[in-house]
């Protein structure tokens, strides 16, 4: 018994295009969903949104948070509310994925075509 595997070029390109743009859209998915759960410090600070501007993307998959005590703000256990965002919470991507997860794979079936 003989198996011939073709390879088709043209459906790997569409593959990495479909994944690339949907990895594109989770990262900033992700960026948008969680600003809202940043703490900032209390509005009269300078620069007091300074940790929920910092969100970059330096490559695909990795969201990076560049302010200064960006790591201490995210697992430290103190309230955050009392600063200048009501909405602030500790280890805010994981709140963020528990409350939007399901919403984040809706849209990249969507871009990817899977089934809904």
């Amino acid at each position: 018994m003989t198996v011939r595997f073709t390879l088709n070029s043209g459906a790997l390109r569409r593959r990495d295009k479909l994944f690339s743009k949907a990895q594109s859209y989770i990262d900033s998915e992700c960026i948008r969903l969680m600003r809202p759960l940043v703490p900032v410090g209390k509005p009269y600070f300078r620069h007091s949104g300074k940790l929920r501007d910092s969100a970059g993307n330096p490559s695909p998959g990795v969201i990076v948070y560049l302010a200064q005590f960006a790591r201490h703000d995210y697992y430290a256990a103190v309230n955050h509310r009392h600063g200048g965002n009501p909405n602030a919470q500790r280890m805010w991507f994981e709140v963020m994925k528990r409350k939007h997860a399901a919403e984040i794979l809706r849209g990249v079936r969507g871009i990817t075509g899977g089934k809904t």
